[in-house]
């Protein structure tokens, strides 16, 4: 089976559709509309291609673009434009002209074609859509019914609902609404997606196919409890009256393709098992060859990413499509630590909740002064999905960068990680630090730079050895890293000489291997 796949439209639906398919092994290529969106989309491991499809023409080279093409996904919709019932067919006339009747095609339609009924409707009806876009899309169909022939399947979408398009967002604070107690038809974005690799799995053309969640809840409630779930203001309906309605029938696609849908009511959005899991990630020391593969890949696929200062533009331009929020403190920021850490929380839940892959990204390893465990038990208290990610911490960049040995047979069993940011500075804690260093051990001090006027001259008196080795490493793993070596006797001194650029890390206790 040939399994090359052209989506024409990545957009909500088709975007996410091209990343399953081609985990799932499809050779994939697909479009845009637009040149400012390409390098967006040049991040991802398929070709992308802008084709514009217009009444009259196609802008862009659409012969390459379905060169080898096996299947074609039609997935743009008809847009809310004056007209629109005669601009969309003729749209679609043009891909006919240009594509051979032998090409299978996978087109996206919509639920509106159907008239409403008052009764459950399938795909056998005679189409009278109300709307100008079900014309457009109805007389779409037709045409490519007549090119494509047995290698045509239309799947005829509900409501689509899914991250970004979370119910609760469609009608939140408005008044007055009308027909309170219709039945909606929805699905959601993860079974659309399963329902088209479905048809490609099982080769099933010359269909037509609704794509439906089997429960159809009333309006009314169904909206008031998806605004509830973001805390957002209930819509407000108005009184009941004659309404017409239709209840979209979705036997087919479960009879023809035994598919089975995650979200067969689609109030399970609310439902904290099905939302999107959270990724607390490591972004390591700054180097984006230093991430880990799944931290990568989170932040590659993230909707939301949350994060400081700290994080190298580097591995921020992973992903530029991604809505980001900055965090982390600003220059003279007095807000008290707690109240950003709830603030943080707060964005992390409320993020999910709405259905997006949104991701707190931390520089180092979550664990290591990352604050991850506030988070995380925050996150389990609200029974929320998440996942850590590990990242490479700054001391062990340092110390493999610079071939400092932290721990080594006969000479070092032990290797300390402690920070100067928030200790204290007492005798006793400073005594079990210097019998390490003593004992021939190795210590890793994070945001000592401008703590050591405390704390060196106290390991000193406590070791009593002015001459054990202290290493600064200065933004490990990026091209401006710079490592300064010197003794406790001297480092500060050394310090003032050579400037550091923040973040600095010390390594005490061991010398570079030369």
């Amino acid at each position: 089976m040939n399994k090359n796949i052209s989506i024409l439209g990545l957009g909500w639906l088709g975007l996410p559709l091209a990343l399953q398919l081609q985990k799932s092994g499809y050779s994939v290529n697909g479009s845009t509309t637009t040149l400012g969106r390409l390098k967006p989309l040049s991040k991802y491991a398929f070709q992308s291609d802008r084709i514009k499809v217009e009444a009259d023409k196609i802008i862009g080279d659409w012969a390459s673009f379905i060169h080898e093409t096996s299947t074609l996904i039609i997935n743009f919709p008809p847009k809310r434009i004056d007209n629109i019932e005669t601009i969309h067919p003729l749209q679609i006339a043009q891909i006919i002209k240009n594509t051979a009747a032998t090409t299978k095609v996978i087109f996206v339609s919509s639920t509106s074609v159907y008239q409403n009924t008052n009764s459950l409707i399938d795909e056998t009806i005679h189409c009278v859509p109300e709307k100008a876009s079900g014309i457009g899309l109805i007389k779409a169909e037709e045409l490519l019914k007549q090119h494509f022939g047995s290698n045509l399947t239309i799947l005829r979408l509900a409501g689509l609902i899914g991250p970004k398009r979370h119910p609760g967002r469609f009608l939140a604070n408005k008044k007055q609404l009308k027909n309170p107690n219709v039945p909606v038809n929805l699905i959601h974005l993860k079974d659309s997606i399963g329902l088209i690799e479905t048809i490609l799995e099982q080769d099933c053309f010359g269909e037509i196919i609704n794509g439906c969640a089997d429960v159809h809840p009333k309006r009314k409630e169904y909206y008031k409890n998806a605004a509830i779930q973001l805390n957002l203001p209930a819509p407000i309906f108005g009184e009941d009256t004659a309404q017409d309605f239709k209840i979209v029938d979705n036997s087919k696609s479960k009879s023809i393709l035994n598919f089975e849908y995650q979200f067969a009511n689609p109030e399970l959005i609310f439902a904290k098992d099905k939302l999107p899991e959270i990724s607390i990630v490591g972004a390591g020391p700054g180097n984006k060859n230093l991430l880990t593969l799944k931290a990568f890949e989170a932040i590659q696929n993230a909707e939301i990413i949350l994060h400081d200062n700290l994080i190298s533009e580097e591995i921020m331009d992973i992903n530029t499509t991604a809505t980001r929020i900055y965090v982390g403190r600003k220059f003279g920021d007095k807000e008290d630590p707690q109240a950003r850490q709830h603030k943080i929380n707060e964005l992390l839940k409320t993020h999910c909740e709405m259905g997006n892959k949104v991701i707190r990204l931390k520089s180092g390893d979550p664990y290591i002064y990352g604050r991850a465990a506030e988070e995380v038990r925050f996150l389990k208290k609200h029974q929320l999905p998440f996942t850590v990610i590990p990242g490479i911490s700054a001391a062990l960049a340092a110390a493999s960068a610079m071939s400092i040995p932290v721990t080594e047979r006969g000479f070092s069993n032990a290797f300390l990680i402690c920070t100067a940011h928030t200790a204290d500075y007492s005798t006793t804690q400073l005594k079990g630090i210097a019998e390490m260093l003593n004992a021939g051990n190795t210590l890793a001090l994070y945001m000592g730079s401008k703590s050591l006027d405390k704390i060196i001259p106290k390991l000193i008196a406590v070791c009593n050895n002015p001459n054990i080795p202290i290493n600064a490493i200065s933004n490990v793993s990026r091209d401006n890293e710079i490592l300064l070596t010197s003794t406790l006797e001297n480092i500060e001194e050394d310090i003032i000489t050579q400037k550091l650029p923040m973040p600095v890390v010390f390594l005490i206790g061991a010398n570079p291997i030369n």
